[in-house]
């Protein structure tokens, strides 16, 4: 294990407004990194576009051969969990598993900003290295997730691999935007979204290979009163990068923490999850980590119930990551709108539920404070 760059930290942004966009949005910039930090709906990114450069080069990239851990090797790119009472910060980067034995211990279990895969190919890369960065491991996680499929492209001016985040991760478009020298180029196949991580198969035959993933059948049934830690729940987020003998198991991934959050009682994937005797649904939960992992969302992903029959609406597939004005509802067909200001939304019945397992663990926590 090689840590590069130890020295050299990644540049933070220096984020400021710089007018406004011919439709009357809000511009944002990054003196730093010279890139735009606006965006879709004129909103202000927590980073500007080249920021995922930056980390991947200058920050603490974690270096990775095969020959080094032959039991295995799997990647991730590090998703907010859907729900989390533990107080904790969040983690951001790359979380590696690693392995010298099929069998064994893992000889690492962390996060780091990047992730570099060095191969003994120098013909392919000058170093024969392929940087993995957060912001490329969500977005290619949340591609996969609606289903669209990712492809790597290169810029035609610079020859940089490209990574579409965020908006257009979701959005396939013609038109792209290169983060490495700022200029557009298009890509003559037609619309399309691509990931620098798509080029992995190039680098090595076991990436083209379609893993086993087996869906698990344990359950989980458990009340937050015995976790006075905290609780995180994840979807499913299939590893980026799966080197192991072994299938990747497919369900809700739960912490549980007991007297505090330094002790963590169980680390788990499970198919059928209960907590305070709610059902989380998985479907709900997978929309909502992704939808949550997307900044131009943020604030428009809510809970909505019919006005004519009650039911709860789920917007489903691409209507799941498009903010928009008139809803239809599943169980009666009627048409409806969201109440207020706050017109063009996305609905996920599963908001509404875990705020209300929210509440009743502070509650929990204030009885236990006094």
């Amino acid at each position: 294990m090689v840590a590069i760059g130890e020295s050299r930290r990644a540049r933070d942004c220096q984020i400021e407004q710089v007018g406004k966009a011919r439709n009357g949005k809000p511009r944002y910039w990054c003196r730093v990194h010279g890139a735009s930090a606006t965006g879709h709906y004129g909103v202000r990114l927590a980073q500007c576009e080249s920021a995922y450069r930056d980390t991947a080069q200058l920050g603490e990239a974690l270096e990775l051969r095969d020959s080094d851990y032959p039991g295995g090797i799997a990647l991730w790119g590090v998703v907010a969990p859907v729900y989390d009472t533990t107080g904790l910060p969040p983690d951001r980067g790359v979380h590696v598993h690693a392995r010298h034995e099929h069998n064994g211990k893992k000889q690492i279990d962390a996060t780091f900003p990047a992730v570099v895969m060095a191969y003994n190919k120098g013909d392919l890369f000058a170093d024969g290295r392929l940087l993995i960065s957060q912001e490329a491991a969500v977005s290619y996680y949340i591609s996969k997730f609606i289903g669209h499929p990712v492809k790597h492209l290169f810029c035609v001016n610079c020859g940089e691999l490209h990574l579409d985040a965020d908006y257009f991760a979701v959005h396939p478009h013609r038109k792209h935007l290169c983060h490495g020298c700022g200029k557009y180029f298009k890509d003559p196949s037609g619309e399309s979204v691509s990931n620098p991580i798509a080029y992995l198969p190039n680098l090595r035959a076991d990436a083209r290979k379609t893993r086993e993933i087996i869906r698990t059948s344990k359950v989980l049934e458990v009340s937050q009163a015995d976790h006075p830690g905290g609780i995180q729940v994840w979807a499913s987020n299939p590893a980026i990068l799966w080197t192991r003998n072994f299938p990747e198991e497919e369900g809700i991934h739960v912490h549980l923490y007991g007297a505090d959050n330094n002790c963590l009682d169980k680390d788990d994937t499970y198919g059928t999850v209960i907590i305070d005797g709610v059902k989380l649904d998985e479907d709900l939960v997978g929309y909502l980590m992704a939808q949550r992992s997307l900044q131009y969302l943020a604030n428009k992903v809510v809970s909505l119930n019919c006005p004519t029959c009650g039911a709860s609406h789920f917007d489903r597939s691409e209507k799941a990551f498009y903010p928009h004005h008139e809803h239809e509802c599943e169980a009666c067909g009627s048409t409806f709108v969201a109440p207020g200001r706050r017109r063009k939304v996305v609905c996920n019945p599963l908001v509404e539920i875990l705020d209300r397992l929210c509440e009743s663990a502070g509650r929990l926590h204030g009885e236990r404070a006094r």
